[in-house]
């Protein structure tokens, strides 16, 4: 099949993950299907390259508006106008809603190919408390409405997404169907074939922080929790450290690995100095890709303090690689709950949030054995990929 996917960016070479689940899918499809990746805003200049097997159409159409941005829709629909002159897309597929799936369904009405546009983030939500998601701004609720009536099919990354676009009426087809997991990146022990690519040759200075000397074990051992994600209110870790103060009552020796980097950075070194937890807690800044999987396989828990997802692609990643899973009851990890593979509470609920981690942290064996299985059946990259060419072809068929 030729494929077409349309994003807001997309990896500026081999070595730049941007948004690795993106570049992941994009190189499993890639391996037995011709895919183009028409890439609007990232990386920034204008270029055809290759990523795996797979070329990528990048426009630099970052800080455009009004005008300059219909020039750049112009500019990446001619691009795969004449993409189809050479050979016809089967099936244009736009990861995130808004302007990309908007793109996505009109290239595909012009080109007659199945429309599909994949909603993982933020696109059906508006918390105007914290300025985030895409119904708090007027042209990308348009664009969202159009998708929902317009495309051929919305795949949503967690069963919440798909409940809330189908609430919507949509005239399109609604499938839950989430980005996978590489589970030979992430695993309860490093793949000897990525040992070989010396994707950990030199432990950088996060890893030195990380694994600082800890105190001695009180009370059966030194529980250690994991978080990773942008320092953002969306994010919302600053409920998670109040939540670890309380957790800290009752394992007096627990500690807390951030992972991250944003605009918060500051307020919440400052509080857990207000919260004399500043000894027993980590920001471990930017962690590169490709070792995240060391980070997860050392912690025991992971926590998701986030107040939205729209799937959640670290949780799973802590889980495929032995992590308990526990926090917010949204995106992915509301769908592991109700598996019985994960401990879900309220948003916002520093209390709730620190009976998640303290239950998590006692029936870790247990929730991770149950949270690596459903991962694995779920979420495994290469089943979702093969899940993916299935419904190419159903649409192609129009079944």
């Amino acid at each position: 099949m030729k494929i077409a996917f349309v994003v807001p960016g997309f990896a500026a070479d081999e070595n730049d993950w941007c948004i690795p689940a993106h570049t992941d899918i994009v190189r499993e499809l890639a391996r037995t299907n011709q895919v183009h990746v028409f890439s609007m805003r990232y990386p920034h200049r204008v270029d055809v390259y290759k990523i795996g097997n797979a070329a990528v159409h990048s426009f630099n159409g970052v800080g455009s508006r009004g005008i300059a941005s219909a020039q750049l829709w112009q500019n990446v629909l001619r691009a795969m106008a004449r993409e189809q002159e050479r050979e016809r897309f089967d099936v244009i597929h736009a990861i995130f809603g808004s302007e990309a799936g908007c793109v996505a369904v009109i290239a595909g009405k012009l080109f007659r190919a199945p429309g599909v546009v994949w909603l993982v983030n933020g696109e059906m939500v508006g918390l105007r408390e914290l300025g985030y998601g895409a119904d708090l701004i007027a042209r990308q609720r348009w664009m969202n409405r159009l998708i929902l009536r317009y495309a051929d099919c919305v795949l949503c990354g967690s069963q919440q997404t798909a409940e809330t676009a189908r609430a919507r009426k949509a005239k399109a087809r609604v499938e839950l169907l989430p980005l996978g997991v590489s589970l030979e990146r992430f695993a309860t022990s490093p793949s000897p074939s990525l040992s070989r690519r010396g994707a950990t040759a030199h432990p950088p200075s996060w890893q030195e922080r990380v694994t600082a000397p800890k105190p001695a074990p009180y009370q059966g051992g030194c529980a250690t929790f994991v978080n990773v994600g942008s320092l953002v209110s969306v994010k919302d870790q600053a409920t998670l450290l109040v939540a670890f103060w309380r957790v800290r009552q009752q394992l007096r020796d627990a500690r807390l690995t951030i992972a991250g980097v944003g605009p918060l950075e500051e307020d919440l070194r400052a509080s857990a100095r207000e919260l004399e937890i500043q000894e027993c807690v980590t920001f471990a800044g930017n962690v590169p890709h490709e070792e995240l999987a060391e980070l997860y396989r050392n912690g025991d828990v992971f926590v998701q303090a986030s107040r939205h997802e729209g799937q959640g692609m670290a949780l799973l990643e802590a889980a495929a690689c032995g992590c308990a899973v526990c926090g917010t009851n949204v995106g992915a990890l509301r769908d592991l709950a109700r598996a019985n593979a994960a401990v879900a509470c309220a948003v916002g609920d520093a209390d709730a949030l620190a009976d998640a981690m303290l239950c998590a942290y006692t029936n870790r064996v247990g929730l991770r054995e149950r949270a690596r299985q459903q991962v694995e059946c779920e979420y495994n990259l290469s089943t979702l990929g093969a899940r993916l060419e299935n419904l190419y072809k159903r649409l192609k068929q129009g079944a």
